[in-house]
């Protein structure tokens, strides 16, 4: 059964639920193996829930004893709900389950956003028969930013600001679609975000837009290239650029989640590969 965590009964039960995110077949995302996020990040991260009104930590009790954590946090105004801890030793379609009955009941109408690594087997099994989309299937990578030589300098590549914002929305209103950080929102919090784009002619080729997270720890949400072609060669000079501009803002690390046809590239510009990233989403009637 699932039942919420005290905050007593979250420092009874952390080193073991830590011990199950160093786990990729019994966690979910975010991942603790990316040589970034440490146990503290961890501990510290979680226990934020207790201040907060938009989060929760449940604890999966199965023959009267603790069997895993879960952590999970909602957006009421965008009906937004995202698991931001799913640590179970064992049974995990039974906690998946009560899971999602939980939250049906609570929070009929949200969109839920569950992510997994692929090692986590019975998780992805599990979610794709109960008729989970997936939507998103690649790879989760970290940089190491003072351990890279220097990249080679891009051409023609310039930081995207309010007033050539459009030249960045015409790449990305293209493959936006229902992704959380569309060029609205992106636009509206645009102090916080870097934005590096390739354009010919007044055209935009590609681009690359990331955000500090947290003390010198940076994170590529996405590089969008014009056409429907793969671009390697531009892909990879967005990619180097972004490196490039990190560092000289002090920049220690960067995630970056690559999709299957870019990633070969990806590790070309030295970033280390951590796992096969699933992100499944439902809508919970």
């Amino acid at each position: 059964m699932l039942r919420e965590c005290t905050e007593t009964e979250f420092e009874a039960y952390a080193d073991f639920a830590y011990e199950l995110a160093l786990d990729p077949s019994k966690s979910g995302y975010p991942s603790y193996r990316d040589g970034i996020k440490t146990k503290q990040t961890f501990m510290e991260r979680l226990h934020r829930a207790y201040e907060r009104d938009d989060e929760q930590l449940l604890l999966f009790v199965r023959g009267g004893a603790v069997r895993g954590l879960i952590h999970y946090y909602w957006i009421p105004e965008d009906r937004y709900l995202q698991t931001n801890a799913f640590c179970i030793q064992e049974a995990t379609e039974q906690a998946l389950a009560e899971f999602l009955s939980f939250l049906g009941e609570r929070f009929p109408g949200y969109e839920l956003f569950m992510g997994f690594p692929a090692e986590n087997q019975q998780a992805a099994a599990y979610l794709s028969g109960c008729g989970f989309e997936c939507i998103e299937d690649d790879y989760n990578n970290t940089a190491f930013l003072d351990k890279l030589p220097p990249m080679p300098e891009a051409s023609g590549v310039l930081p995207v600001k309010r007033e050539n914002y459009e030249l960045f929305r015409s790449l990305h209103s293209r493959i936006e679609g229902d992704m959380y950080w569309n060029s609205d929102r992106i636009y509206e919090k645009l102090d916080d975000w870097s934005i590096l784009l390739k354009e010919t002619d007044g055209i935009a080729q590609g681009a690359v837009y990331y955000r500090d997270l947290d003390d010198g720890w940076y994170e590529i949400f996405g590089i969008d290239i014009r056409g429907e072609t793969e671009h390697p060669e531009l892909f990879q000079e967005l990619l180097c650029a972004a490196i490039s501009d990190a560092r000289r803002r002090g920049g220690r690390f960067m995630t970056f989640f690559c999709e299957k046809e870019y990633q070969q590239t990806a590790l070309a510009c030295g970033f280390v590969c951590v796992d096969n990233y699933l992100c499944f989403k439902i809508r919970l009637d």
